[in-house]
């Protein structure tokens, strides 16, 4: 991850902190988050990345707890990119969308080089209304055929348009990509509990058309596990502790 000058690219990461001020660690987050941001700087990251499931409470609670915790990660002093977990949407998408500061869950950004694709991995799911023929029957294949986890999702019909115009137009940019995703795209790098993307498999196989895609960033899983395919790593993160676990 550098530019031709070589300098590295230094970023801080984070995922699945589950804010909940009612539970035994709620109160230590904050804390916890102040240790990471403390490290961040020291450290001379220029941006953060949080890869979902800001908050674990569903109801009224869960968009005040959304606002805390995304007031607590905003004390660092660059700019931070969100990646929505399917927790995250116990705020409805439209309200978090306005919340988190965002025009859409999926977008790019780049980076002294580096292409970023934050991809939404809840598109089709239990929670969304599908938008067009192709994501009614992908919904209906995986929620009633396959009986894939509910708290997952597929990437839908105009994403996957969406995700290979960026793909193309990275690869004749000569920029090296980097995908973001909440949830894993590999089966070995997530456990039959946590499930993974439901459309991994597609998602997988247009990724790896591309030589510039270097890496699949993830967390869902909780636990820090990676695995290479195709010249991707696919890294999943260990899920955020009170005591601080970003990295």
């Amino acid at each position: 991850m550098s530019e031709t000058t070589h300098k590295t690219l230094r970023f801080g990461i984070v995922t699945d902190i589950h804010y909940n001020p009612e539970s035994e660690t709620g109160n230590e987050t904050q804390a916890g988050l102040e240790r990471c941001i403390e490290k961040w700087t020291r450290e001379g990251a220029e941006f953060v990345i949080q890869l979902g499931d800001l908050i674990s409470r569903e109801g009224p609670e869960a968009e005040a707890d959304l606002i805390a915790v995304r007031d607590m990660l905003a004390r660092f002093g660059g700019k931070v990119y969100h990646v929505a977990g399917n927790h995250c949407l116990a705020v409805p998408p439209e309200r978090y969308k306005a919340i988190m500061g965002l025009d859409s869950l999926y977008y790019t950004f780049a980076q002294r080089g580096t292409r970023f694709i934050v991809l939404d991995g809840m598109d089709v799911s239990a929670i969304n209304e599908p938008q067009n023929e192709a994501d009614r029957h992908l919904l209906e294949y995986y929620r009633d055929t396959v009986k894939a986890p509910f708290y997952c999702g597929a990437i839908g019909a105009h994403q996957l348009e969406w995700l290979v115009t960026e793909l193309d137009l990275a690869l004749k940019n000569e920029e090296p990509v980097i995908i973001l995703s909440h949830l894993p795209l590999l089966e070995e790098t997530t456990d039959e509990k946590h499930g993974l993307l439901w459309n991994h498999e597609e998602v997988v196989a247009i990724l790896s058309r591309y030589p510039n895609v270097r890496a699949v960033l993830s967390g869902h899983y909780h636990s820090a596990t990676q695995a290479m395919r195709g010249g991707i790593e696919f890294v999943v993160l260990a899920a955020f502790g009170g005591g601080g676990s970003g990295r």
